[in-house]
This record gives structure tokens, C-alpha cells and sequence, in this order.
């Protein structure tokens, strides 16, 4: 275990997996104070910025990936806290950042949120990235706070979660707009004085990049914090509004996620909300359904169907032109069907909806990460595994599937 010794301002930079026990002293990490006899982790995707309050003294457990850098003179961490402090001198309610993947916009809302609950202010952080979803599970945006500073945004209690259903925001980007839109407000109207919103990575493409200035215009932001060369002025022309707009580089060093690295993160994430979820029966007569046209079409008599099929057919139902078919289905005669007005047919075989990634709820409040088990059409129940255990009013479907270990794959249907 190496001690690390730090004279007073002096900064080093961290890389994960690492711990750390502060021996003598106090150091400020992403604006957390931390003092003698405390202790922090890094995980091994993560790396922290340690700046000596006073002289200190650091036992550090490493291995082989574990890396101590000095703070290069390049690194914007110093930057990023004169930045807040200026956001703080001007009292603004909402901040928005942006920026490429792994150019420290997490970080520099985590200081963000640490800087202003130290200041006085009852700050939340609305994490709208869906991929690298830190507070809520992958999937939804979500709400968090904390009664003291923390290490990194995941360790914010989840106030309410929203289920957007894919963990890519393409397709998804109006929708996410609109979530992310209410929660600032509902946050802002409540005891709340500020919001500091994460947005994901997705900037290196023009659909990106009109997806992040329509975030910004529904938001009407006091303060965006743009981070990363390559988006340099891109969004200064909000400052025309009165916004204040500041750019800041993203560090020369930092760790970069695989794509794998990224995959396992999500798959703690998924493990974290759902694993050892107790079973629960919906009836389907009770719940709206969404995101699943074999369950939000009209139910079709099997019988009327059944000769045009070769297989067995369990469940049918419709949507205008459209037929959906649940069983164990060879082939289908398509000319038939579309004398009986269905352009188009989709088949859901049996057992497909095993490991379905979903959400509960109550419609317009908050949404609960659960998994499918089963559709049985023949008791009329969705069996779903849920830590929820409140009042469900709606059922949300997605396209990814879960497996056993809570890896991510997409339904095919």
C-alpha cells in the first residue's frame, strides 16, 4: 500500500480500480471534502481528480491498471471549478452540459452538484443519458439529490424515474426531451433551487447535435457548459437569449470506455434494480400496455384465422392493417391476409417475451424497472419480476431483452 503526500493545492489525477484512505489531512475530490479516516473506491472505468486542501497524506491500494498521474498543467479540472464558482456568483437555477463521450461531463456535474449543496443551495441532478445511465437503471431518465456531497452522481438517491425503453436516445430524442423537461420543472417547483442535467454523447452526427439544441430551447437553460474541442462555438450562438454559455476543453489524459467496459457498467446497473426482484401477476384488464402491438392491438378470434396458418396459433390480435400472431408459426398464406385487409403480419413466437425489459407505474408519476416472465393468454396475466411493489396503473415495453446475467440483447420480431 504506497503513501502519497501531497502538499496544499497540489492535484493529482487517480485512475481506477483504486482505494484510497485519506492518513492525514483533508483533499477535495469533484468538490467532496474528505478527511482524515475517511476512505473512497475508483472504479476501474473511472478516474478522480484529488486536490489537497491542506497538506495531506494517502494510503493508495493499486494493481496492475491502478495509474498516479500529476495534474498536467492542460488538465481543465482547475478551470471547471472556476466555472462553477462563477455560475454561483450568478445564482443560476439551471445548467445544462454537453459534450462528447468521456470528455468529463460526469464529473463536471458531479463537482457541480457538490459545489452548489456545499454553498447552500438544495440542488438535483437529472441524468439524461440512457446509455450511461448513472442514477436510475439504463433506459430511463432519472431524478437524483443527497443530503451531503458525493463521489460521483451514482451514489444520488433516485427520486423518480422515467422509462424511455432503449438505451440509445436515436429515435428516442423528442420523448427524452420531453421527460427530462418535466422533471427540471417538477423539481423547480418543489424545495429544489437548482438543477444541474447530464445529456449523453451522442454529438459527432447532425441529428445529435439538433436533438441537443432542442433539449436546450424546451429547457430554456440559464447556464450551458459545453465540454470538448470538437464543439467549440457550436452553441455559443445561445448567448443571442441571455444564456451563459462556457466552453471548456476535455482533458488531454483521460480513460476512455470500450465499448465492453460500457456494456458491464450497464449490466451492474440492470443487476443493481432487478436482480432477486420478487414475481408478480398483472391482469391484463387492469393495466394499460404500452410498446408491444401484439398486446395494445384488438384481440382476434383465433379461429377465424387459423386455416391460413401452418403452426398453432395461442393469441391474435389487430391494429389497422396490421395482424399479430403469438404461437408456434411454420409459415403464413399472405395473399389471404391481405384480402382480409392485413398489409402486414408479425409473429411472436412463443416464449419471445422471456427477459423483456420493461417498467411499471402509475401513469404520469413515476416508472419502476421490471422483466417479463411470461404472457399467459390463457388466465389473461402478464407475469412480470419487480422490486415495486406499489399501485400499477401502466405497463411499458421495450425492445431489449435481458439475459440471466442481465447482458443486453435486442428482440427481433
Amino acid at each position: 500500500m504506497p503513501g502519497l503526500k501531497l502538499s496544499r493545492n497540489e492535484a493529482v489525477k487517480l485512475y481506477g480500480p483504486m482505494s484510497v484512505y485519506v492518513k492525514n489531512g483533508c483533499v477535495d475530490v469533484h468538490g467532496k471534502k474528505t478527511c482524515a479516516g475517511e476512505k473512497f473506491i475508483i472504479h476501474r472505468t473511472r478516474n478522480y481528480v484529488v486536490l489537497a486542501l491542506e497538506d495531506s497524506e494517502l494510503d493508495v491500494t493499486m494493481v496492475n491498471e491502478s495509474q498516479i498521474q500529476t495534474l498536467e498543467e492542460t488538465d481543465p479540472y482547475r478551470e471547471k471549478r472556476e466555472v462553477i464558482l462563477d455560475i454561483l456568483r450568478k445564482k443560476c437555477r439551471k445548467i445544462v452540459v454537453v459534450g462528447c463521450v468521456d470528455c468529463g461531463k460526469t464529473s463536471f456535474v458531479t463537482m457541480a452538484y457538490n459545489m452548489l449543496l456545499s454553498n447552500g443551495h438544495k440542488p438535483v441532478v437529472v441524468d439524461g443519458d440512457v446509455g450511461q445511465a448513472d442514477i436510475g437503471p439504463p433506459g430511463f431518465i432519472a431524478l437524483g439529490a443527497s443530503d451531503s456531497p458525493v463521489y460521483w452522481i451514482n451514489e444520488l438517491k433516485p427520486l423518480v424515474l422515467r422509462f424511455i425503453g432503449d438505451i440509445k436516445p436515436h429515435g428516442y430524442s423528442y420523448h427524452i426531451i420531453y421527460e427530462v423537461r418535466d422533471l427540471v420543472e417538477k423539481a423547480l417547483s418543489k424545495e429544489y433551487d437548482s438543477v444541474v442535467v447530464d445529456t449523453d454523447g451522442w454529438v459527432r452526427e447532425e441529428a445529435g447535435i439538433n436533438y441537443k439544441f432542442a433539449l436546450i430551447e424546451e429547457l430554456k437553460p440559464d447556464v450551458i457548459v459545453v465540454l470538448g474541442e470538437e464543439l467549440r462555438d457550436v452553441f455559443k450562438q445561445f448567448s443571442k437569449l441571455g444564456i451563459y454559455v462556457y466552453e471548456l476543453n476535455a482533458p488531454v489524459y483521460r480513460k476512455t470506455r470500450s465499448r465492453e467496459e460500457r456494456r458491464m457498467l450497464r449490466s451492474l446497473k440492470y443487476r443493481e434494480f432487478l436482480e432477486n426482484a420478487p414475481v408478480q401477476k398483472l391482469k391484463v384488464k387492469d393495466i394499460l400496455v404500452q410498446g408491444c402491438s401484439l398486446l395494445q392491438g384488438v384481440e382476434v378470434d383465433a379461429s377465424s384465422i387459423e386455416s391460413m396458418f401452418d403452426g398453432k396459433i395461442i393469441y391474435a390480435s389487430r391494429l389497422p392493417g396490421q395482424l399479430n400472431v403469438y404461437g408456434l408459426i411454420k409459415s403464413y398464406q399472405s395473399e389471404e391476409l391481405k384480402k382480409r385487409g392485413f398489409e402486414k403480419v408479425r409473429i411472436y413466437p412463443m416464449g419471445f417475451e422471456k427477459g423483456l425489459y420493461c417498467a411499471v407505474g402509475i401513469i404520469g408519476e413515476g416508472d419502476h424497472p421490471c422483466l417479463v416472465e411470461k404472457f399467459d393468454f390463457e388466465s389473461r396475466e402478464i407475469v412480470i419480476r419487480a422490486k415495486y411493489n406499489g399501485k400499477i396503473e401502466v405497463l411499458k415495453l421495450s425492445r431489449v431483452k435481458l439475459t440471466q446475467d442481465f447482458t443486453e440483447e435486442y428482440l427481433e420480431v
